[in-house]
This record gives structure tokens, C-alpha cells and sequence, in this order.
């Protein structure tokens, strides 16, 4: 897989960046049709391994779990999906894109691709999605890896997670993105950032360029439960459960990660 002039390979990236993996391995692309929506999404190959679904979070892509599946890819069949409003994915028509909307595309996806005993990978909102798709189907969630997420999140700490409300929201090139991505968070270089916004961004018929998730998304919900909903649901979750943290994130509280032990 290949970036745009002056960005690295994904497999250059992925060592700069201390990946561990044995093969250059790249996906293939390919679509499913549920629940009315074309989805999108990354097949890192490997059919008869143990599965490996990756849902990424709000306004990201499949394509953000390049290194991870790079990592797996030797061990598991890694699928990871552009969900509704991401991506080459379709978009929803009435901006619902809450919890009783993703869970159904969900549970078509992994039945439509006769997907069973999984793992679930979810980040942010796609970690959310993760937690209610293995609350509602046990008998089919192996293991279950969260990752900055959780029923109850740090109100305060949101904007800190919303960096594209202060990215543009469009340009007149893909390198107008790079440098504001850089400002906004220099641990990534140039070069790293110019190769995965390549996955997030498009050139639209006006020249301009912006990005390729649904503009509802800036103010969608997308949860759709209340704070107690979704405690009864994690509460549910019956398989090996990892919750992961960001070092320098407080979005989720100590205080939270022990009621998540607890329950």
C-alpha cells in the first residue's frame, strides 16, 4: 500500500513506528449490502483463522486499524468495517447514526459474512458498538477489546477528542489538512499524517477537498441510550473483556474502570 507524494508506505510507517509484523501484507477492498446501505470494508485475508472484526470510532475509517491489523494479520482473519457514514460507506439518509441503527448494520455484517466465535476490536464509538453487539450476542463474542471508552465518559474531556471540529472543513489541497492535523497534534509526523488522511479525505466535484464521513456527524448522537442503558448492557458482556486506555487520555475515570471490574 502505497501514500501520496512524500508520505510513507503503510509498511514504512508501521516500522518507523516499532509494528511488529513478518509480512507486507495489504487488504482487499470489498462491499456488503445490509439494511439498505452499501458497507465497506478492509479484508486482511487469512479465511479459517480465528476472526478479527475492527470498528473504528466517530470520524475515523477502517483504514485506522492499518498497524493493528498489520500486527494480527499472521494470526487472525482481520476484517475491519467502514460503518455507516464512514469511508466508502453509505451514508444515512435521516443522520440517525445512534446505537439502535449501527447494532442492527452490525449483526447483518457479521452474519452476512457467516462470521462466528469473533473477536471485537472497538475504538471510541465503534468500542460502544462493540460492548452492545457482544452484550446482545454472547454466544458469538470470543474476547472483547475496548479501547477509550466506556457506559459513563468525562464530559469536560470531550473536545479533546473532537480535533476535526478544529480541522477545516475543507481546502484547496490534501496538504492544507496535513499541516493543520500537525499543529493541532505534533506527535505524528508529517509524513504519517499525510498517508492516513489520504484514507479520511476526498477531492470533491468543486475542486475542494473534505472529508469523506458524513457531515451529520460533527452533531449526530451517537448513542441514542441513556448513561443507565448502557450499564445494563455492559453488564451483560459474558467473554474476556480488555478495557485500554490512552496514557495521557482521562476520558474515562479510575473511578469508572472500577465500576466497569465490578460489573
Amino acid at each position: 500500500m502505497t501514500s501520496p507524494s512524500g508520505g510513507l508506505s503503510l509498511h514504512d510507517a508501521a516500522r518507523a513506528m516499532g509494528v511488529v509484523f513478518n509480512t507486507d501484507a495489504s487488504p482487499t477492498e470489498r462491499e456488503v449490502r445490509v439494511n439498505g446501505a452499501r458497507l465497506h470494508y478492509l479484508d486482511w485475508g487469512n479465511e479459517g483463522m480465528p476472526p478479527l472484526v475492527l470498528l473504528h470510532g466517530r470520524t475515523n475509517s477502517a483504514h485506522t486499524w492499518d498497524f493493528t491489523s498489520l500486527a494480527f494479520h499472521e494470526s487472525h482473519h482481520v476484517i475491519a468495517l467502514n460503518q455507516r457514514g464512514h469511508g466508502e460507506s453509505d451514508w444515512s439518509p435521516d443522520g440517525n447514526y445512534s446505537l439502535d441503527r449501527s447494532i442492527p448494520d452490525i449483526e447483518a455484517f457479521i452474519q452476512d459474512l457467516g462470521l462466528a466465535s469473533v473477536r471485537l476490536i472497538g475504538h471510541s464509538m465503534g468500542g460502544r458498538v462493540a460492548m452492545a453487539y457482544a452484550s446482545q450476542h454472547p454466544e458469538n463474542v470470543t474476547a472483547l477489546v475496548v479501547v477509550d471508552i466506556a457506559p459513563h465518559v468525562e464530559r469536560s474531556e470531550l473536545d479533546t477528542i473532537r480535533g476535526w471540529n478544529r480541522l477545516p472543513r475543507d481546502a484547496d489541497s490534501l496538504e492544507e489538512f496535513v499541516e493543520a492535523a500537525h499543529a493541532l497534534n505534533p506527535r505524528r509526523t508529517k509524513e504519517q499524517l499525510r498517508g492516513s488522511l489520504s484514507h479520511q479525505l476526498r477531492q470533491y466535484p468543486n475542486g475542494k477537498w473534505s472529508w469523506k464521513w458524513d457531515p451529520a456527524l460533527r452533531e449526530a448522537d451517537t448513542t441514542g441510550w441513556t448513561e443507565e442503558h448502557l450499564w445494563e448492557s455492559a453488564g451483560e458482556i459474558r467473554c474476556p473483556f480488555l478495557l485500554v486506555r490512552g496514557g495521557e487520555s482521562n476520558f474515562v475515570s479510575d473511578a469508572t474502570v472500577e465500576r466497569m471490574a465490578e460489573i
